[in-house]
């Protein structure tokens, strides 16, 4: 991206500009009161028909590196293969858990919002022995000991979904934290508590990994999900590697008998590589150490690989810090060296490296065969995410079926204890500005060889741009030719008045409004992928060299590698598509860049042109205009007209942020052109509720502590002591109101525009005043209070 070089003086008074403009423009909104009724949504905004019940037609293979079904043959590989996307959404905890009832009732609702897939998530996170409404899979006696009514209930939630054409991605290991003296495991220090789901231990302990194995084919037996089609993916093992406990200094905080347990498997494979431990402290001129260097190497072991014993290195290694965390571009007399040690110190950190990742890949073969033992051989099966072990992945996942990766905009931060409830706070960011990068560089984790999902997402309440995330993901999804999206998380399916809550899809009525459009684009592959591929190599020295310098845990490790050492940047991704080539020189001593292709010279508006549609990216400011033949989308800023596009094109009236969500799709089947029937969702800022019932206001975003820099939600009415209001909040539920003007172009020369209700039922029409026929379509003036509208076509009466 294009750098502009400001003094620190100007650059404080631009960012305090920017920062007053947002505080005036927050007090201008105008609320209303609006939630999307999920059980009541009327046939132009209920997306059901997307959906059929899954039968053992419907059963997921992979072929040619995506998902297809396997047709009415049965069989894979034939001819009447079918490819297909996954728009899912996570369910988490005790949300997997609901009666009969309830079952029913949240499978419907998800499909007619669109999902075709549910991600069962922390089923083992939280021990219950209660069987009236059970918050875990797992009792408190001894791992695996199951709850049997929340295994009922469970099933019962598949046969749901299975029902309502909704497939099932199965978790196994995601919070579950082994006790010692319950599980019969390696004991802990007395005082010492396990860690969040025995992260990294569960992966090496050999206890452990003998009881998820018995965990695993007692869930999948119990499940009955042994040639079920509706049965999608497995993951074995959420959001943790040895790779990624290594770089985030978790295995530096190994003690006692862990500590010596995977300090005797590292002995072993050092014993198996070089035949002794002389033999490799000869290699390491690391004999004068304690134990010859067969001790587990630290994270601050690593600094031997970029400072060396030479005061110039370390000083270059400082300045290249400075410049990665201000995101300037790294001189090239500073830009990091990828050349792996053959001898010294730092070849010790490339084979502890090395010896990690092998442990990651037994682990994880291992938990596959017990996978495939009990459900066959066509289940696709992920390891863990591509962000938790990074490059390395790619080797300890070679037998992995496909690449999974979570990816988030301005998350929560927590000063104090994590996930605080009054003391939390975000940036206010958007998607399409500073998150983009990052989520443009999720297209370097795609292997060529496999399906790409992103299996978490999200933007969370109370960011007021959050509306923005579900059709951005479906569309760089989209362009990007990935194979499934999932968002985090639906919610309480129980719930009497929904309310905005952290990362809940349920009562979040500005991003409710989105899902069906998105889904239908992505799924119904409305937009076509970017028509040009660059297949980008990455050989198996630059993977370990790229993870010694922390490439998963630093986002500036990895990009600034493409860029200095394949001339391609995050920009790239959106004019090509992005698929690496890892098994390309995968034995290869030296980096070769013969297959690369450098990123284009990009102005400020990028154009990706393919039959029938147009994807314009404004890069100066946050902008996204898409159309096709069947949906059309404008994200971000709006104020002024884009005179090239001519289906979606609206203009924010009035003095408010003049930042919304714009999506357009066919109701009747038809392209744009000719449609006669279309949904037109105008989607600002989401809030809950502060103060009594009968008087309460919308919940104001208001400065972290005074920082202007940083945003919370203003405390509960009496709360003191902290600076926090709740991210679960209250009803009713609030949203931004959008008014715009936008033309809609039509051969037809009569037009009825009807607001929604909170159904999506019709509301009164605009007034005719509103509607101003003009060459080519009619000029409308948009300016009721809801999120989304009916427009209806017709010839003269």
């Amino acid at each position: 991206m294009k750098l502009f070089s400001f003094s620190p003086g100007w650059r404080c008074l631009i960012l305090l500009v920017g920062l007053a403009a947002q505080t005036v423009s927050a007090e201008q909104m105008d609320w209303y009161r609006f939630s999307v009724n999920e059980d009541q949504l009327q046939p132009v905004v209920d997306f059901s028909g997307l959906n059929r019940p899954i039968t053992a037609a419907d059963r997921v293979f992979i072929k040619q590196a995506h998902f297809y079904t396997t047709g009415t043959d049965k069989k894979p590989n034939t001819g009447d293969d079918k490819r297909l996307r996954f728009f899912g959404i996570s369910l988490s905890a005790a949300d997997n858990f609901p009666d009969e009832q309830g079952a029913v009732k949240l499978a419907k609702r998800l499909r007619r919002l669109g999902f075709n897939a549910v991600r069962l998530h922390h089923l083992d996170t939280t021990l219950s022995d209660d069987t009236d409404k059970p918050q875990g899979i797992l009792t408190t006696g001894a791992y695996p000991s199951f709850n049997h009514e929340a295994l009922r209930r469970l099933r019962l939630l598949i046969d749901a979904c299975k029902s309502e054409g909704l497939y099932v991605n199965l978790n196994l290991h995601v919070g579950y934290a082994f006790r010692p003296a319950v599980d019969q495991v390696t004991p802990l220090f007395a005082g010492e508590s396990m860690p969040f789901a025995s992260q990294p231990m569960h992966m090496f302990e050999p206890r452990m990994q003998a009881l998820q194995v018995e965990y695993a084919q007692q869930l999948l037996r119990r499940l009955q999900l042994n040639d079920d089609p509706v049965l999608a993916m497995v993951e074995i093992n959420n959001e943790s590697s040895l790779v990624g406990a290594w770089q985030r200094q978790q295995i530096d905080q190994l003690k006692g008998e862990y500590q010596r347990i995977l300090q005797l498997q590292w002995q072993r494979w050092i014993q198996h590589q070089y035949g002794s431990i002389e033999q490799a402290c000869a290699v390491w001129r690391s004999c004068s150490l304690p134990k010859k260097g067969g001790l587990l190497v630290t994270l601050q072991d690593r600094r031997i690989l970029e400072q060396g014993d030479d005061w110039t290195l370390r000083a270059q290694d400082m300045l290249r810090r400075v410049f990665e965390k201000f995101h300037w571009t790294v001189p090239t007399a500073l830009q990091r060296q990828h050349q792996l040690p053959d001898s010294g110190l730092g070849r010790r950190v490339i084979d502890f490296l090395r010896f990690l990742s092998e442990s990651d890949k037994q682990y994880l073969e291992l938990m596959k065969k017990t996978i495939r033992a009990e459900v066959g051989n066509l289940v696709p099966v992920a390891g863990t995410q591509a962000y938790y072990g990074g490059l390395l992945n790619v080797d300890s996942h070679a037998a992995m079926d496909y690449v999974d990766e979570h990816v988030y905009v301005d998350h929560y931060q927590f000063p104090g204890k994590d996930w605080d409830r009054n003391d939390w706070k975000i940036r206010d960011q958007s998607a399409l500005k500073e998150g983009w990068s990052n989520l443009l560089s999720r297209a370097y984790y795609r292997d060529a060889r496999k399906p790409f999902v992103i299996s978490e997402f999200n933007q969370a309440y109370p960011n007021r741009q959050s509306a923005e995330i579900i059709p951005v993901m479906a569309t760089l999804a989209s362009m990007q030719d990935w194979d499934g999206l999932f968002f985090f998380q639906y919610g309480d399916v129980n719930l009497r008045d929904p309310a905005p809550d952290s990362f809940s899809l349920t009562g979040h009525s500005g991003q409710l409004v989105t899902t069906g459009l998105s889904s239908a684009l992505f799924r119904q592959f409305q937009l076509q992928p970017n028509p040009e591929l660059a297949l980008v190599s990455l050989p198996a020295n630059a993977r370990l060299s790229l993870a010694s310098q922390l490439e998963s845990v630093n986002p500036a490790v990895y990009p600034g590698y493409l860029r200095a050492n394949l001339q391609i940047s995050e920009d790239a991704v959106m004019s090509r598509r992005i698929a690496m080539d890892f098994a390309a020189l995968a034995q290869s001593k030296n980096q070769d860049v013969s297959n690369m292709v450098p990123t284009p010279e990009l102005g400020a508006e990028v154009s990706v042109r393919a039959p029938g549609q147009q994807l314009l990216i404004q890069r100066e400011q946050p902008q996204i205009w898409m159309q096709n033949l069947y949906s059309a989308v404008q994200l971000g800023v709006s104020d002024t007209a884009n005179l090239s596009l001519k289906i979606l094109n609206p203009q924010i009236s009035g003095e408010g942020r003049k930042y919304a969500t714009f999506l357009l799709g066919t109701r009747d089947g038809l392209p744009l052109k000719q449609s006669r029937r279309l949904l037109l969702v105008a989607s600002g800022a989401t809030t809950a509720s502060q103060g009594p019932e009968g008087q309460a206001q919308a919940k104001k975003l208001i400065p972290y502590d005074g920082n202007m820099i940083w945003k919370t939600l203003e405390p509960d009415a009496g709360l003191t002591g902290k600076p926090s209001g709740p991210r679960d909040g209250v009803a009713p539920v609030w949203m931004e109101r959008i008014v715009f003007q936008l033309f809609v172009p039509s051969a037809y020369p009569r037009i009825e525009i009807y607001p929604l209700d909170e159904k999506g039922a019709r509301l009164p029409p605009l007034l005719k005043q509103n509607i101003q026929r003009v060459s080519g379509g009619f000029q409308v003036n948009f300016n009721q209070r809801t999120p989304w509208y009916e427009i209806v076509l017709s010839p003269a009466s």
